[in-house]
């Protein structure tokens, strides 16, 4: 679906559920590489405060980075308005998860906002480098379609 400002809703949507995605598999995989690779035949106590533990450092970066990969699959096609289409799927992202800082310990809401912050300025740069990207390519289509 895409509106008259040239926002591609349809993709922002699966773009930022698509991350979310990402960071769960990423923190599922590093919890059971701990837990069955690292440091087996430890308690259940001990294998959820490491699970909050790289959840707390290792969400934030990586749903940033998911946000930037995503963005970039999103704005892919498109021939303007890739920053606003990038950026939108920073925020859609952050909407999805903004229920999560209401129900999180005080102590770990400063890593939400950062982890929003970040998703946001991934959506930004994937959508500025498609943007970049596709500002460089399209000479060559141009002279190509000529010829």
């Amino acid at each position: 679906m895409k509106t008259d400002s040239g926002i591609r809703w349809g993709r922002v949507v699966v773009a930022a559920l698509a991350s979310e995605a990402v960071v769960v598999a990423i923190l599922i995989l590093i919890t059971t590489v701990y837990r069955l690779l690292v440091a087996p035949g430890k308690s259940a106590a001990e294998y959820q405060a490491f699970a909050d533990l790289a959840g707390y450092y290792v969400a934030p970066a990586t749903a940033g980075f998911a946000v930037f990969f995503s963005a970039l699959w999103a704005t892919r096609k498109l021939t303007f308005a890739f920053i606003a289409n990038g950026t939108l799927v920073g925020v859609t992202a952050v909407l999805l998860t903004v229920g999560f800082l209401f129900i999180a310990k005080p102590e770990d809401r400063l890593m939400y906002g950062v982890s929003f912050g970040l998703r946001i300025l991934g959506g930004y740069a994937g959508g500025a480098l498609a943007q970049r990207t596709s500002s460089r390519r399209s000479p060559f289509l141009t002279a190509q379609q000529k010829a």
